[in-house]
């Protein structure tokens, strides 16, 4: 049997009273961004559209702005986009979750690199 590599694997959540950003919500509106629906990006995720709506209210009760912009049909059809703060967040959380990758990467290295899991086989605890 092949021996897999160890790695670890952190998620950044942001939480207020109840989750307020996640992969998730971060996920829906990268959705949003590429679709410019709400509908669309749930299709994408495999999550009905009022689970999705119900996420992305719940995400913008608790930052107090909106995160998304609904646009009524016309010629092309309605859809949503994101606000300028959807956009903010949605940046600001990418930028924090790979800062914090990068330092779990580097701390994950320090305690369980080969050469401590060599110390730690070999008993050097």
């Amino acid at each position: 049997m092949e021996e897999s590599e160890l790695h670890c694997k952190v998620t950044v959540r942001i939480l207020a009273d109840k989750k307020a950003f996640g992969p998730g919500v971060a996920a829906l509106l990268r959705g949003v961004r590429d679709c410019r629906s709400l509908q669309g990006a749930a299709r994408q995720m495999d999550m009905s559209y009022s689970k999705a709506w119900t996420v992305i209210r719940e995400a913008e009760r608790i930052w107090g702005f909106p995160l998304t912009e609904c646009r009524v049909g016309g010629k092309r059809g309605g859809g949503s986009v994101l606000t300028a703060q959807g956009e903010a967040v949605l940046r600001r959380y990418d930028d924090m979750e790979e800062a914090v990758k990068a330092v779990a990467a580097e701390q994950f290295d320090r305690f369980f690199s080969r050469e401590e899991l060599e110390k730690i086989k070999a008993g050097e605890v």
